[in-house]
C-alpha cells in the first residue's frame, strides 16, 4: 500500500476566522486528549473524488494538531477496482450484480494486502466499499468504517453482502441518517462532510489569478455554465447537456464547460467520458470538456462561471455544491442525497425540475437578473461557513474516535 507522507500539516489556529473560540477550544482539547495517538486510514485511492479531499484537509489538520494520523492506499488492480465499481454502483442502486467468483477474489485480494498496513495503530479507518474486506484481518476494536455514499436505493443482495461486514466494526459513520437503514444503532455516529476553506481550491483568488486561468482555458471571451464531477452515471452530465440544448433555444449568451478529473479507482470513468463526448458533438453549440486541471484551476472555473449545475441524481454529499457556495455561487441542482443539506430552493440555491424546458427558463431567467438573487448567494456562503468547514468535520472524527478509544 502507498502510504501518503507529503501533505503540509495544518494549524488548527490558522482557522480562526471561520470558528468560534469555543469551538476551538473544544478540538483543541479533543486533540489533546487524542496526542501521538497512532490513527491509520484507508481508501482506494490519492487522485480524484471527495474522499480524496476530505482526507488530505483532515489528516494535515490531525496531523497539525500532535496526532499521530496517517493515510494508505490501495494499491492499483484494474480487476479489483472493476468489482468494487460494481459493488459502488449496486449500493446506488443500478448495477449488474458482481459475480461470486468476483466477491472472493476482492476478499483474497485485500486478504492480500492487510499485511502492508502498521499492527500498532490505536484506531483504523476503512473508508467506503473498496476497503471493507480488510476489516477481517484488523484489531475489531480499534475498527471504523467511513461510509460516504447513499445508500438509500441499495440493491438488497449487495446491501446483504456490506451489512455481513458490519460486525467487525465497533463504529460506522454515515454523512445522513437515512444512509444507515438498518445498521446497529449504538454503532453509527453522522459526521457531515466539508471543505478545506484554505486549500488550493477553496482560498481567495484574486480577479487577476482568475482571469490567468480563464485565459488559458480560452473561457474568457463569453459567459459560462459548468459541472465539475467525475464522468458517472450518477452524476448525469448527459442530462446537463439536455438542459444545456434547451437554454440554447432560450438565449446564446452562454457556453457549457464539463469539468472532471479521471480517478484511478473508476474503470469506467473513460468510457463514460467518450459517450457524454459523444453527444455533445450533436448539440448546435460547441461543448468544452477539461479532464486534467489543478486545483487551483478549479477554484478559478467555479469562481468564473456564470452558474454551477450539479445534476446528479444519487449524491453521498456532493462537495462541488459546497465549493461553490462558499464561493457564493449560484448552484442549480437536484435535491438528493447531500445537496439536500446543502441546497434549499430559493433561499441558497436552485432545484433542476424534472422538466428541462421549465429547468432552461428559470435558469435563463436567475441568470438574466442575478442582481435580484445576491441574497440567496450570501445565505449560500454563510450556510457553508457554519456547518460544512473542516474543522467542524474535524470535530466530529476526533469525538468519534475518542469514544471508541475510551
Amino acid at each position: 500500500m502507498q502510504h501518503i507522507t507529503h501533505l503540509n500539516a495544518r494549524n488548527l489556529g490558522d482557522y480562526s476566522k471561520y470558528i468560534s473560540s469555543d469551538q476551538q477550544d473544544n478540538i483543541s482539547s479533543l486533540a489533546h486528549t487524542l496526542h501521538r495517538k497512532k490513527i491509520v486510514e484507508v481508501n482506494a485511492t490519492a487522485f480524484g473524488g471527495g474522499v480524496v479531499e476530505l482526507l488530505q484537509g483532515k489528516i494535515a489538520l490531525m496531523q497539525g494538531m500532535g496526532i499521530d494520523a496517517n493515510w494508505y492506499v490501495l494499491p492499483p488492480n484494474d480487476d479489483f477496482f472493476h468489482t468494487t465499481k460494481e459493488l459502488h454502483n449496486c449500493l446506488q442502486g443500478k448495477c449488474e450484480l458482481p459475480s461470486q467468483n468476483q466477491l472472493i477474489d476482492y476478499s483474497d485480494y485485500l486478504k492480500k494486502i492487510a499485511t502492508d498496513l502498521p499492527n500498532d495503530a490505536d484506531i483504523y479507518v476503512l473508508h467506503d466499499p473498496q476497503t471493507l474486506g480488510l476489516a477481517p484481518y484488523l484489531p475489531a476494536d480499534k475498527l471504523i468504517w467511513r461510509c460516504h455514499i447513499d445508500l438509500t436505493d441499495a440493491e438488497s443482495h449487495t446491501l446483504n453482502w456490506l451489512h455481513n461486514y458490519y460486525q467487525y466494526f465497533e463504529k460506522l459513520i454515515f454523512s445522513m441518517p437515512c444512509y444507515a437503514k438498518n445498521a446497529p444503532k449504538d454503532k453509527v455516529t453522522i459526521v457531515r462532510p466539508s471543505i478545506d476553506p484554505l486549500s488550493d481550491k477553496n482560498k481567495p483568488l484574486t480577479q487577476g489569478e482568475i482571469d490567468v486561468v480563464l485565459n488559458k482555458y480560452k473561457l474568457n471571451t463569453k459567459p459560462y455554465l459548468i459541472q465539475i464531477s467525475r464522468f458517472d452515471k450518477f452524476k448525469d452530465p448527459l442530462g446537463v447537456l439536455d438542459i444545456y440544448q434547451e437554454i440554447c433555444k432560450l438565449s446564446s449568451d452562454y457556453d457549457l464547460v464539463l469539468v472532471g478529473n479521471m480517478a484511478t479507482d473508476d474503470p469506467e470513468g473513460q468510457s463514460y467520458f467518450e459517450k457524454v463526448q459523444a453527444v455533445a458533438q450533436t448539440l448546435p453549440e460547441p461543448v468544452q470538456f477539461i479532464t486534467e486541471a489543478s486545483d487551483s484551476e478549479i477554484n478559478a472555473f467555479q469562481r468564473g462561471a456564470s452558474a454551477v449545475f450539479q445534476n446528479s441524481n444519487r449524491e453521498g454529499f456532493g462537495l462541488t455544491v459546497t465549493e461553490a457556495l462558499w464561493k457564493e455561487q449560484i448552484v442549480f441542482s437536484r435535491p438528493v442525497g447531500g445537496i439536500a443539506l446543502q441546497v434549499f430552493d430559493n433561499i441558497t440555491g436552485f432545484f433542476l425540475d424534472q422538466d428541462n424546458n421549465i429547468s432552461a427558463e428559470k435558469i435563463v431567467e436567475v441568470l438574466e437578473n442575478s442582481n435580484k438573487y445576491s441574497h440567496i448567494q450570501k445565505a449560500a456562503h454563510e450556510l457553508v461557513l457554519k456547518e460544512f468547514l473542516l474543522p467542524t468535520m474535524t470535530q466530529g472524527y476526533l469525538a468519534t474516535y475518542l469514544e471508541l478509544i475510551n
